[in-house]
């Protein structure tokens, strides 16, 4: 190679350098979960969120038919009636709601038995995997006195592109940030009465015909008060349950765990809890679905109480984020890397300031960006 070829090589690589620094100290806004803004009354905001997502929830709900034509011995019509189901006690339990679902059907063009099977996880319930890890501290061991949420969401991996933040300004209910998949079905949030909700897949053996729990955690989003979210979250008609962690800004802390007819409320007297994807509670272990299957899920909730444990007086957002990145037992970690299951957003909310920070995908290969009222 001649001189002038090496030096010109010697800058082209600096080049190259250069180039992956700035994408490392820099990342690109095409990382950032999207924002969109719905105001007005419930058929309203279910018309634009249908309007802002119409082609996520078409390509949603065309997923799920080729999924259940191909990989079950259902057809779509099997689902169908399902969906009518569910949707009848809706209608009579949660009609508010149903509102919201029948504004988006009528944005998209989708019909509305269609569109509710996306959020009716119990028809599609063999073929769930347990996913999410949650970590809350109060202002007891918080290094500020702030009361923080710590979450990782944790589902297929072709769910991350659907990912959404929708801030709700409903007639009648607190606003409302909420990060989930295609604008309807809501993972977490938290609302400007300073209740917050996360919480985790549980495997159970006593789920029914009701309300689908989904629609549970919207109405835990519209409390005023944390005994009014507890209200919501053990709701008598409902189909299943989560474990619903709800907490308010006063550092008030619960961990419901749900199944279809029965629940425990487990409480944060130490000023944390942490909760991953079995059943905690000695009393509703009977209600696992299959006690062999929770290895993943224990592993991952004493590596989180350990954490929490350890550090109690110094947490932060920053050592939360630090958290959740965590890679012991790798792919089943804190910050999971399955094939079939991985973390796809990443959360921490200070509920003292309620500002949230949200990265999409895994939290160790993503940025933070901040989200508030």
């Amino acid at each position: 190679m001649t001189p002038k070829k090496k030096i010109f090589a010697s800058q082209l690589a600096f080049l190259f350098f250069l180039f992956g620094l700035s994408v490392l100290l820099f990342p690109s806004e095409d990382t950032k979960i999207p924002i969109i803004h719905v105001k007005g009354t419930h058929y309203q905001v279910g018309f634009q969120i249908g309007t802002h997502m119409k082609s996520q929830l078409i390509e949603l709900v065309q997923k799920s038919r080729e999924y259940v034509e191909k990989e079950t011995d259902m057809d779509w019509n099997d689902i169908r009636a399902q969906s009518q189901v569910f949707l009848e006690f809706s209608k009579k339990h949660m009609p508010e709601y149903v509102e919201e679902m029948q504004g988006a059907a009528d944005a998209t063009g989708i019909d509305l038995v269609d569109l509710f099977s996306e959020i009716c996880e119990e028809i599609f319930y063999k073929n769930h995997l347990r996913g999410c890890s949650d970590l809350i501290a109060s202002g007891d061991v918080t290094a500020d006195g702030s009361v923080l949420v710590a979450h990782n969401n944790d589902t297929s991996p072709y769910l991350e592109k659907y990912a959404v933040v929708v801030h709700y300004q409903v007639d009648g209910e607190p606003e409302i940030l909420a990060v989930g998949y295609g604008g309807l079905g809501i993972s977490v949030g938290y609302n400007s009465a300073g209740i917050s909700l996360t919480g985790n897949e549980l495997s159970m053996n006593d789920m029914k015909m009701g309300v689908p729990r989904m629609l549970l955690v919207r109405k835990i989003l519209s409390a005023r008060t944390i005994g009014e979210a507890i209200d919501a979250a053990i709701f008598q008609p409902r189909a299943s349950n989560y474990n619903q962690v709800i907490t308010d800004e006063n550092g008030e802390i619960y961990s419901i765990e749900g199944s279809g007819t029965d629940y425990e409320a487990l409480y944060a007297a130490e000023g944390y809890l942490v909760h991953t994807n079995h059943f905690v509670s000695p009393r509703m272990r009977k209600y696992e679905l299959d006690a062999r299957d929770i290895t993943t899920s224990m592993v991952r909730y004493n590596r989180a109480t350990r954490l929490m444990k350890n550090n109690k007086g110094k947490i932060s957002l920053d050592m939360l984020k630090g958290f959740l990145k965590d890679h012991v037992n790798r792919p089943g970690s804190l910050c999971r890397h399955g094939k079939e299951v991985k973390t796809t957003f990443s959360i921490v909310i200070n509920l003292s300031t309620k500002r949230m920070l949200l990265a999409r995908g895994n939290p160790c290969e993503s940025e933070y960006y901040e989200y508030t009222f």
